[in-house]
C-alpha cells in the first residue's frame, strides 16, 4: 500500500489503516484519509462505509489532500478534526512557522514576510513545508481561513461580509470563490443545511477536545493563578476581560464541556475571532496527543498517571506571562498572585500593564527585592526594542538565552516561559522545589532522572505539581 506522502508526519500505513478500520478517535487529526474512486477527503472517524484498502491514500494534513485534487467529505467534516499535534512535527521552524500562521501573519503579509521573520529563504521555508506536511505555507493558511470560515458559517448568523473579515479575506468575491470551489456550494447554500446556532448576539464557536483531557487539573490550575481584574473561572468556564472597564460584551470565555470547548466572543470582536481561537488553543492545550504522551509517561513508575489526559496551560499573553514569572521567583503562587493584582491597579489601568507602562515603572515600590523590579522593567525595554520576542511563533531556543541574559532572570523562570508562553513540550526547570523534593534528588540529579521522560519533560512536570497539589489538599 503507498503512503503517498513521505512525511513522518504520519503514521506507519498498517497504523493508519487499523486506525480507519477502528474508526480510532485518537487518530483524529493525525491524518486524512483520501478515496481515489470518490475523489473525497475523510478523517479516521468519518462514519461513512469503509472502502477498500487499495483505494485509499494518506495525507498529513487536510490542506495535503485538498493540494491532490480531493474535496472535503460532507459527512465527517474534515475541517472540524482537531489539530495536528506539534510534536509530529520535527522542524522547530515549522513549528514557529504554524504559530505565526495561525496568528494571522499570511492574511496580510506575503510567505516573504513569513521567511524573514523566520531568519530563512522562501525556497528553504516551502521545502520544508512539503518535507514535514506536503504542502506549502500558503496551502496551510488557505486552509486555515476555509476552517474558520466555514464554522462561522455553520455555527453563527454573521453577515458573509464579517465572516470573511474574521476569516481573514481581504473580499467578500474572494470569500465566495473559495468557498465554492472547496466546499462545493456557495456559503448561502451551506447555511441553509442543517446547523446549530445558539441565541443571542455573541459568536459561539466549539473546537474539539482531544480525550483523554483532564478540564479539573487545567482548569484548577488557572483558577490558583487568576487575577481578579482581568480574569477568573467559575465552575468549568474561564473567561478573560479584553475590555477596560470590564462591562458588558468585553469578555472572551471558554467553557471546557465533555467533548468540546465551548468559546463565547463579544459580536463587537468577530475581526478577530481566528486570533481569539488561537489563544484558546494556546490556553487549554487542546492539541496535545495526550494518549501517546501518557503512554510514554507511564512507562515511568515515579510518575502516577492514571488519571490521564493532563495538559500544560499556555498562556493568553507572552510578555504577561513573562513579567508573572518573575513575580514569582523565590514566593508562593498566591503572593505572586497578589502581586500581579497590585500591579495592575498601579500601572494597568485596568488591564494587565502593557511593555510601555512597566518599562520605566518603579516595580520594586510593589513590594519586592530592588533587583526584580529592575528585571521586570528591563525586560519590558527588551521587548520594546525588539530584542526580545514574546509572541506567537518565538524562537523558544533562543528565548532561554535572551531571558538569562536579563540580571534577576534565572533557568527556573526561563524554562517556565518556555513552556507555558514558548509552548515547549520538553520545558523543564530543574530547579523547581516540588520537582527537587518529590525526587528527593538535586537539580542535577533531576535532570537525569528526567531525561526519560523527552520529549514530554513538561507534561512530566505537571504530574508532578499535582501530586503536590493533592499531597497538600490531603
Amino acid at each position: 500500500m503507498q503512503r503517498t506522502c513521505e512525511s513522518h508526519v504520519i503514521p506507519e500505513p498498517e497504523i493508519c489503516e487499523r486506525a480507519r478500520q477502528s474508526r480510532d478517535p485518537r487518530f483524529d487529526g493525525r491524518f486524512f484519509i483520501a478515496v481515489l474512486t470518490t475523489g473525497i477527503y475523510c478523517r479516521p472517524v468519518c462514519p461513512a462505509r469503509t472502502p477498500a484498502q487499495e483505494n485509499v491514500r494518506y495525507y498529513p494534513t487536510a490542506a495535503a489532500a485538498q493540494d491532490a485534487g480531493y474535496r472535503p467529505c460532507m459527512r465527517c467534516r474534515p475541517e472540524r478534526a482537531a489539530a495536528l499535534p506539534a510534536w509530529t512535527v520535527s522542524s522547530a521552524t515549522v513549528i514557529r512557522a504554524l504559530d505565526l500562521i495561525n496568528a494571522g501573519c499570511l492574511n496580510t503579509g506575503s510567505i516573504a514576510d513569513l521567511a524573514a521573520a523566520l531568519g530563512i529563504g522562501t525556497r528553504q521555508l516551502n521545502r520544508l513545508f512539503q518535507d514535514e506536511l506536503s504542502a506549502s505555507p500558503k496551502s496551510i493558511a488557505r486552509m486555515q481561513r476555509l476552517q474558520l470560515a466555514r464554522q462561522l458559517i455553520d455555527e453563527t448568523d454573521l453577515p458573509f461580509s464579517e465572516v470573511a473579515l474574521a476569516s481573514g479575506y481581504g473580499s467578500l468575491r474572494r470569500f465566495n470563490d473559495e468557498v465554492k470551489r472547496v466546499f462545493g456550494r456557495p456559503p448561502g447554500v451551506l447555511r441553509r443545511l442543517p446547523r446549530v446556532v445558539r441565541a443571542g448576539t455573541d459568536i459561539v464557536l466549539r473546537l474539539p477536545l482531544r480525550q483523554p483531557y483532564d478540564a479539573n487539573w487545567v482548569l484548577g490550575f488557572l483558577a490558583r493563578r487568576s487575577l481578579a481584574a482581568i480574569e477568573g473561572v467559575q465552575g468549568r468556564r474561564y473567561y478573560r476581560r479584553i475590555g477596560r472597564c470590564g462591562g458588558t460584551n468585553t469578555e472572551v470565555s471558554a467553557e471546557l464541556g465533555d467533548r468540546y470547548a465551548v468559546v463565547t466572543i463579544p459580536a463587537s470582536e468577530a475581526r478577530h475571532a481566528g486570533r481569539h481561537l488561537a489563544r484558546i488553543r494556546r490556553m487549554f492545550d487542546l492539541d496535545a496527543d495526550s494518549a501517546t504522551i501518557d503512554a510514554h509517561l507511564a512507562e515511568h513508575c515515579v510518575l502516577n498517571v492514571e488519571r490521564g489526559g493532563i495538559r500544560v496551560p499556555g498562556a493568553w499573553d507572552g510578555f504577561e506571562l513573562a513579567v508573572r514569572a518573575v513575580l514569582g521567583q523565590q514566593v508562593s503562587v498566591a503572593r505572586a498572585r497578589n502581586l500581579a493584582n497590585t500591579m495592575i491597579e498601579r500601572f494597568g489601568d485596568g488591564t494587565f500593564p502593557s511593555p510601555e507602562q512597566l518599562a520605566s515603572a518603579d516595580v520594586a515600590a510593589l513590594g519586592m527585592p530592588g533587583s526584580r523590579g529592575e528585571a521586570i522593567s528591563l525586560l519590558a525595554r527588551r521587548v520594546l526594542d525588539g530584542t526580545l520576542d514574546l509572541q506567537p511563533g518565538m524562537d523558544v531556543g533562543g528565548l532561554r538565552e535572551q531571558l538569562c541574559a536579563i540580571p534577576g532572570i534565572g533557568p527556573w523562570t526561563a524554562e517556565y516561559v518556555a513552556m507555558r508562553a514558548g509552548r515547549d513540550p520538553d520545558a523543564f526547570p530543574d530547579s523547581d522545589w516540588v520537582v527537587c523534593r518529590y525526587l528527593e534528588a538535586t537539580p542535577a540529579q533531576a535532570r537525569d532522572l528526567a531525561a526519560a521522560w523527552r520529549p514530554w519533560r513538561a507534561y512530566a512536570l505537571m504530574y508532578l505539581w499535582l501530586a503536590s497539589t493533592r499531597a497538600a489538599a490531603a
